[in-house]
């Protein structure tokens, strides 16, 4: 075997060492979700597995809670191993004290640390002229600080599709239930970084490359001679790097790099 190719193969199985030794960037937990809210969520969660085959859900709501009781059952129903915290409150809290909500979303923050959480937008009452304006900008300024939080978009869902509602402007119908599902339920995707089928772009042809030419006579000897020093250069920068790293898995680059003699 060439030593240039040799020289690839070493430097191609550093990389792939460094790579494996490498802490993972995928979101803690075990994949599952944890939620938990108020009447608005007792009538969209039996409608949630559906959109989520796959994934552990747990759920804990009671419907008239406002945010500070909802956070009493985030406390009840917490297991570190999951993944997702969707925090479906503020609908019952006083929309003149929007602080409130702002407050218990801190400290399921506090308590969850790199987990991803799904807070939807607030659609609910007006007390004394005060909308739910103060709490959908607590929603939106929380998001805004732990990126990666979802935000599905109920109150502007609720505004575009009235019919959807039940009398009292404030419960949705069954088809309104089972739309706010799929609004939660593509959240919970966005955190467990799944795609959802319905908004996944179009696949592209691959492009086809052209035959590829084989250098001949000065240009073979040269392409050669390029690409030895190329992969000699990156096997030495990335042994060193896993020298510093991960010691025992240099060790094992360098036996795998015995090999490396006088050209066959």
């Amino acid at each position: 075997m060439p030593r240039a190719r040799k020289l690839a193969i070493v430097a191609a199985a550093a990389v792939l060492a460094l790579t494996m030794a490498a802490p993972s960037a995928s979101a803690s937990g075990n994949g599952g979700a944890l939620v938990v809210g108020d009447s608005l969520e007792v009538l969209t969660s039996p409608y949630l597995k559906q959109y989520l085959p796959g994934v552990p859900l747990t759920v804990n709501a009671e419907g008239g809670y406002n945010s500070y009781q909802i956070f009493d059952l985030f406390q009840e129903s917490y297991d570190p191993a999951q993944s997702v915290v969707v925090f479906d409150a503020g609908t019952n809290d006083n929309p003149a004290y929007p602080q409130i909500l702002a407050e218990n979303l801190g400290k399921v923050a506090a308590t969850i640390g790199d987990r991803c959480m799904v807070v939807p937008t607030i659609h609910g009452f007006t007390v004394s002229g005060i909308d739910n304006t103060g709490k959908n900008r607590v929603v939106r300024s929380f998001a805004a600080s732990r990126p990666g939080t979802q935000t599905p978009d109920w109150a502007g869902f609720v505004a575009r599709h009235p019919e959807l509602m039940q009398a009292d402007d404030l419960h949705p119908i069954a088809a309104g239930a089972d739309a706010r599902a799929q609004l939660i339920a593509r959240g919970i995707e966005g955190c467990l970084g799944i795609a959802s089928a319905a908004a996944a772009p179009p696949a592209r042809p691959a492009l086809k490359s052209g035959p590829e030419l084989a250098p001949v006579g000065k240009l073979r000897r040269r392409a050669a001679t390029v690409t030895g020093t190329i992969a000699t250069g990156l096997a030495r920068e990335v042994a060193m790097s896993m020298a510093r790293r991960a010691p025992s898995l240099a060790a094992a680059l360098a036996i795998l790099s015995i090999g490396l003699g006088p050209d066959a």
